[in-house]
């Protein structure tokens, strides 16, 4: 819906910087909703990898 979106507002008669403003701004918004989303995923997968890689420490049983 968002290339939709994107096409329609290019093929409008609106002036081009305008549409540029717009894109822009929709691309910042879409960054600082999915880089969070991204960074976190990220962090988690790191985290799995080394409690997988790190054998478990039995010596305080």
């Amino acid at each position: 819906m968002i290339v939709i979106a994107h096409v329609f507002l290019w093929r409008s008669d609106m002036p081009t910087g305008q549409k540029l403003t717009w894109t822009l701004l929709n691309t910042l918004t879409w960054t600082i909703i999915l880089a969070p989303v991204f960074l976190v995923d990220r962090w988690l997968t790191s985290i799995r990898v080394r409690n997988r890689d790190t054998p478990p420490d039995d010596s305080q049983a």
